[in-house]
């Protein structure tokens, strides 16, 4: 299995695919070692209902993103091409097969591209918008449009079968076996004989507010939605059940028989494929909701949580060994991401690719140059400032840094030359000390952090705190007392 590429094409002996966006091969990954940095970063513009991996092949980067497929340069981020239908969007991820890249769009056409160029090498209409996405089954196309599913020639976009469902496909297919089985609308799954392009069966699941596309395991297919996670076997009955913890967050994961299952409460549950019975291995837990198809491999868990925060975890310890605070292009230093990430996170070749719902597509890799450590800003009390005295004063700061990420064990703080006990909020990227009353006087505040790379930053100010100043009043003159500790927006 070659590990640049998204799309993983099994033997034809094995006649077996897996999903386009959520299959993950542990090779992908195997080499990737932590800490990383940013090789580039590529803004595409916000879309937080983006669900779509990136596709790396042949020394380039393929993202979907507002409708349009770009081409990018794996080395410098730059970008190569872009396609977008005519009064159209496209609607699915990249799908590769030789030198042609395909995809497909609301306009209810499959477009194959040239992978250097873009131009269209053919097109074919369908009977309704393609839905997310196409997969390769040996050396055929398998294609959702509404009621329709279609096998073409990569090659030609000719037909080799055409069949129905009974409901319109929202997402797949994934196939095991010879078997291609679609999510379609009113949370039906629906499988079709792709070896013959006869349909077999519907099971009408019992399904949440929101329903993840597919993930395919060894004569499984996985439904997440809501609480549960649902394995139905080949034949369409449901093989088991089980009740998750907190809500899944993002589809499962297969790595050795083994799902993963990313969740809200900022743990990746592990389940045995086979049997959905809980496997009581590593913890994988953090303190923010999991909202991204993660990467496995023999070494390494990667995902991504919904306020922008990237995670990788050692494998075998389960412990957080590197995190990245994405920040979007307009977001200040010291705010929260508005949108997560949701899409599914890529390996590839060491690298590993992030798609936020932000707009940002980020290339991190360990060999990245890095030799600049954190920076600081957003002090609070303000530096030179008079404040009242009297008063409670919790200094802050924000920290960030766009090359490896803060490390937030480093985080450290002086109050006047005295260590003080200093919290950091990942999300934030705000460091606060813990707040006292301070006596009248001239205040300093130091504070360091280092990067994951090692490269260390510092920070010192100073403000003055002086009982003869009145707090600030109100319109109504009545005093009010500005709470120390909070960045003044």
């Amino acid at each position: 299995m070659q590990g640049n590429t998204v799309i993983v094409l099994a033997a034809r002996a094995a006649v077996c695919a897996l999903l386009f966006a959520w299959a993950q091969g542990s090779s992908a990954a195997a080499s990737i070692v932590p800490p990383l940095s940013t090789q580039w970063a590529f803004s595409l513009g916000e879309d937080e209902a983006n669900l779509k991996q990136p596709l790396v092949e042949g020394g380039r980067v393929y993202v979907t993103h507002r409708g349009v497929v770009r081409c990018l340069d794996n080395i410098t981020g730059a970008e190569l091409w872009k396609f977008s239908p005519e009064n159209a969007a496209v609607t699915t991820a990249p799908v590769s097969w030789q030198d042609i890249i395909v995809v497909g769009a609301t306009n209810a056409t499959v477009y194959a591209l040239d992978a250097g160029t873009g131009d269209p090498i053919w097109e074919r209409i369908c009977a309704a918008a393609i839905a997310p996405s196409p997969v390769l089954l040996e050396d055929v196309l398998l294609v959702g449009a509404g009621h329709m599913v279609y096998a073409l020639s990569p090659q030609s976009g000719e037909a080799t079968w055409i069949c129905s469902l009974t409901a319109p496909a929202e997402s797949g297919p994934v196939c095991d076996g010879g078997m291609a089985y679609f999510l379609c609308h009113g949370g039906s799954l629906q499988c079709v004989d792709a070896s013959q392009g006869r349909y077999r069966w519907t099971a009408n699941l019992v399904t949440g507010p929101r329903t993840f596309p597919l993930t395919v395991a060894r004569r499984r297919v996985i439904v997440a939605s809501g609480y549960r996670i649902q394995g139905v076997a080949r034949s369409g009955a449901v093989a088991w059940t089980a009740e998750m913890p907190a809500g899944v967050g993002a589809a499962p994961v297969l790595a050795d028989d083994i799902l993963y299952v990313p969740c809200v409460d900022g743990r990746i549950y592990t389940l045995y494929a086979r049997s959905g019975a809980p496997r009581h291995h590593v913890i994988y837990q953090v303190d923010h909701p999991l909202t991204s198809s993660p990467v496995v491999s023999d070494t390494i868990v990667a995902a991504g949580s919904g306020d922008g925060l990237l995670y990788v975890f050692d494998a075998a310890s389960g412990r957080v060994s590197w995190l990245y605070r994405c920040r979007g292009p307009d977001q200040m230093p010291n705010e929260a991401a508005v949108h997560g990430i949701y899409a599914p996170v890529a390996a590839s070749d060491g690298s590993l690719y992030c798609l936020t719902g932000t707009g940002n597509l980020y290339r991190f890799t360990a060999s990245a140059h890095d030799e600049s450590g954190p920076v600081f800003g957003d002090f609070d009390p303000e530096p030179g400032s008079a404040e009242p005295g009297g008063q409670y004063v919790a200094p802050v700061c924000s920290i960030a840094d766009d090359g490896s990420g803060v490390d937030p064990s480093s985080v450290s703080a002086l109050l006047d030359g005295s260590p003080t006990p200093v919290t950091f909020d990942l999300a934030t990227g705000v460091a606060t000390m813990r707040g006292a009353v301070l006596r009248d006087g001239s205040h300093i505040v130091k504070v360091t952090a280092t990067d994951f790379r090692g490269n260390e930053g510092s920070t010192e100010w100073s403000f003055l705190t002086d009982a003869s100043i009145l707090p600030e009043e109100t319109t109504a003159g009545q005093s009010r007392v500005q709470p120390r500790g909070q960045i003044r927006r």
